[in-house]
């Protein structure tokens, strides 16, 4: 991770991974830089260390909310360090959860919601181009 421009940090409960798995998939085909922990922790690493540093190096963080993760509090922890970095942030809504179910900290930013992960790598893949000047 030489550079945070563009780069993002993908926050998620790992019981929506095959979602994730798909979503990731659809944004590094259009060439996005997605920092994910299934990728980029290997075996004997300091994941908490590796976690926090990759958040630090961010510009982005995109939170995959569903009703397994909104209450995570890893999620408000990788959320609050965004937040109170500027970061930019993009929820991605998926599976049952409507934008009422959301901590109010997450309804100030417009949401992704679709249930295609590939059309969902598709916006927000697109709204970081358009940021981007690319």
């Amino acid at each position: 991770m030489d550079s945070s421009k563009d780069k993002i940090f993908l926050s998620y409960s790992h019981a929506d991974r095959d979602w994730v798995d798909q979503f990731v998939h659809s944004l590094t085909n259009r060439q996005i830089d997605v920092w994910y922990d299934m990728q980029d922790i290997k075996a004997g690493d300091r994941w908490e260390e590796l976690i926090q540093e990759a958040l630090r190096k961010s510009s982005i963080l995109v939170a995959i909310l569903s009703k397994s993760s909104v209450d995570r509090p890893w999620m408000f922890f990788e959320l609050g360090a965004a937040v109170a970095d500027g970061k930019r942030v993009i929820p991605v809504l998926i599976g049952d959860l409507n934008i009422r179910d959301l901590p109010s900290l997450l309804t100030k930013f417009q949401a992704v919601t679709t249930e295609d992960p590939n059309k969902a790598g598709e916006i927000v893949a697109e709204a970081v181009h358009k940021t981007s000047g690319q």
